[in-house]
């Protein structure tokens, strides 16, 4: 008899979250145990107003992103950026980053990227709609740093900045974003799954519509006695068609070295690769148009 799939409840996300991991320490033997952090980084004018600033999260694997980075605009051009970027790194190699991340679109700052010698490792077309262009972004920290003439002319003091200047930051760059492409929708969570004998779930899949009608698949889990009967392709399924529904025109996820072919042979195209993340194994980041 074929399992029901049915919305997911409150906890469900987290409990599906701590099976995903135990399947991921299982696999990746860690050089030591850490937890993610968020590392924020401000600027302020002589009020005390933040008018730039950056988001780093470093994780377990050592291996830092540059999840968001802002300038107001009537203070670019002044090095701020530039300043930013290198306190950024510098605190990714204090914590024993092997690499950095970054995503950008074709309306945000790819070329002061590349300035501070990040390079593209993934381009996604169409993104975030017709006529843009989404590209990743990685430099390697194995080597030494090279401090930027343009970084050390900056007239501003970096500060550090803490989780509500953090949420003001991605608010800035969000308003800046929507300046360029307007958004199309509200954000929207879809939550499957299949329960078990006391409603917790067996196995489940969670996704996120954006802003621009862009889905990504944040989790998808099956339990090990029913793997390998089509359950986790079902769910993925379910997913796919509830995020159409919504209006998604693509769906977006990341996969490991043990789960990317899974996601290939059910039509996603990987668009870019991350070696050594962490040491030893890759990260993939995969698309499909629906």
């Amino acid at each position: 008899m074929e399992q029901k799939i049915i919305p997911c409840v409150e906890g469900d996300d987290a409990f599906v979250a701590d099976r995903l991991n135990a399947v991921t320490d299982a696999k990746i033997a860690f050089e030591d145990a850490i937890e993610d952090e968020l590392v924020v980084f401000k600027v302020t004018d002589s009020d005390g107003s933040i008018i730039a600033g950056c988001n780093l999260i470093v994780n377990c694997w050592r291996a830092a992103d540059l999840d968001i980075l802002w300038v107001e605009e009537t203070y670019r051009r002044q090095g701020i950026g530039s300043a930013l970027i290198r306190r950024a790194e510098r605190a990714a190699r204090e914590k024993g980053c092997r690499l950095m991340t970054l995503g950008t679109f074709d309306f945000q700052a790819r070329p002061l990227y590349e300035k501070h010698g990040f390079s593209v490792c993934g381009i996604l077309e169409d993104c975030p709609t017709e006529g843009h262009t989404h590209y990743d972004m990685i430099k390697r920290l194995d080597g030494p740093a090279i401090e930027s003439a343009e970084a050390a002319s900056c007239a501003f003091e970096i500060q550090s900045g803490d989780e509500d200047d953090a949420e003001f930051i991605d608010d800035q760059l969000v308003a800046y974003n929507w300046s360029q492409v307007p958004a199309a929708r509200d954000f929207e969570w879809i939550g499957r799954k299949i329960p078990g004998d006391h409603g917790e779930p067996v196995a489940a899949g969670f996704a996120g519509v954006n802003f621009w009608n862009i889905a990504f698949i944040e989790m998808l889990w099956v339990d090990e006695p029913l793997r390998r009967q089509g359950i986790g392709s079902r769910l993925l399924s379910e997913l796919e068609r509830e995020a159409k529904e919504t209006g998604a025109f693509m769906v977006m996820l990341d996969a490991r070295d043990w789960n990317v072919d899974f996601f290939k042979k059910r039509g996603y195209t990987v668009y870019c690769t991350l070696e050594d993340y962490p040491d030893g194994y890759g990260k993939y980041k995969l698309q499909k148009r629906i």
